[in-house]
C-alpha cells in the first residue's frame, strides 16, 4: 500500500515487451521505445504526463525493426534508421509531429549528430571525415552548411547540451558504506535482513529516502525498492522491482517533477505520484 496523501499510483505502462528508451518532452510527453527480443521488431508508445492521456501504444512504422528515437524536440521526435541490420551504426532519420501524429520529413543520406531546439545538426559521412549541416526541425531543410570542421561543430553540440535544463531530474546516487550520517542507518538495517550483494542506490527527496539494493539468492538476484520516510524513521513502501534476474539491474528508478518511476523487469513502467 502507498499513503494516499503523499504518494498516489499514477499511471502503469506494460505492453509486455522489453524497454529501450523512455524520453520525456519539455511539454512533459513520455515516449517509450520498446523491443521484441524475439522478433526484434520495435514498438512506440506516448502519454501525455499531465493528463495520462494515452496518445498512442505499440505503434509502429512501416520499418518494424531497424529504427529508432534520436531525441524528442519540441514535441517532435526524431527518428533513426540503421545502416545495416544487426549493425550499430545510424544512418537516414525523419521528424514525427506528435500533435499531428504525422511524418513531416525524411532524410536518408545524412546522419543525425546532435538537435537544438528548432534545428538539427547531421553530417554526410565522406571518405575521410564528415560534412556537416545544419537543418531546420520543422521543414527538413538545409539551412546552412557547417563544412568539415569537427572543433567549430563539437563546441556548437556543448552549447547545445548547455542550454538543457535537468534540474526536474533526480538520478540515483550510490550509497558509500563508509558514510556514517545517521539518515542512512535505514539502509544498513535494511540490507542486514538479506542476504545483501551489489550495492545500493538512493535519492533522497524531501524528509524521503528511495534506494534499491539485490539480494542474492542461489545464482539469481531480486531487486528491492524501499521508500522510507526519515522524519518518523518508519519503512513507508517496500516493492520488488526485479525477481530471478542473473545480474545486477541498473537504471531502474528515477524522479521527474512529482512524479517517481519506477522500471520493473525491464518491460514495466510504474509511475507514482509525489506529493511531498
Amino acid at each position: 500500500m502507498i499513503g494516499k496523501k503523499k504518494f498516489k499510483r499514477y499511471l502503469k505502462h506494460n505492453n509486455k515487451k522489453q524497454i529501450w528508451r523512455i524520453l520525456i518532452s519539455e511539454t512533459d510527453k513520455l515516449v517509450l521505445e520498446e523491443r521484441d527480443p524475439k522478433t526484434r521488431e520495435v514498438f512506440f508508445s506516448c502519454y501525455d504526463l499531465s493528463t495520462k492521456t494515452k496518445i498512442f501504444s505499440n505503434f509502429q512504422f512501416e520499418e518494424k525493426a531497424w529504427i529508432g528515437i534520436e531525441a524528442v524536440e519540441n514535441d517532435i521526435i526524431i527518428f533513426h534508421f540503421y545502416r545495416k541490420p544487426d549493425m550499430p551504426h545510424h544512418k537516414g532519420f525523419f521528424a514525427y509531429d506528435l500533435k499531428q501524429k504525422k511524418i513531416l520529413w525524411q532524410n536518408e543520406t545524412l546522419t543525425y549528430f546532435f538537435s537544438d531546439n528548432e534545428k538539427i545538426i547531421a553530417f554526410q559521412q565522406q571518405f575521410e571525415g564528415r560534412f556537416y549541416v545544419e537543418i531546420d526541425l520543422l521543414t527538413g531543410d538545409i539551412i546552412s552548411n557547417l563544412g568539415e570542421e569537427y572543433a567549430q561543430v563539437n563546441l556548437l553540440k556543448e552549447e547545445a547540451h548547455a542550454k538543457k535544463s535537468y534540474t526536474d531530474y533526480l538520478f540515483p546516487e550510490v550509497f558509500n558504506p563508509l558514510n556514517e550520517d545517521p539518515q542512512f542507518d535505514c539502509i544498513r538495517n535494511a540490507i542486514s535482513d538479506f542476504s545483501f550483494s551489489g550495492q545500493v542506490e538512493y535519492i533522497k527527496k524531501g524528509d524521503f529516502l528511495y534506494f534499491t539494493f539485490h539480494e542474492k539468492k542461489d545464482e539469481i538476484f531480486i531487486q528491492h525498492f524501499y521508500i522510507w520516510d526519515t522524519a518518523n524513521n518508519l519503512l513507508f513502501f517496500s516493492d520488488v522491482l526485479n525477481k530471478n534476474i542473473p545480474n545486477y539491474a541498473v537504471d531502474s528508478f528515477f524522479v521527474y517533477k512529482k512524479f517517481l518511476f519506477l522500471i520493473k523487469e525491464k518491460q514495466i513502467v510504474e509511475i507514482i505520484l509525489v506529493n511531498t
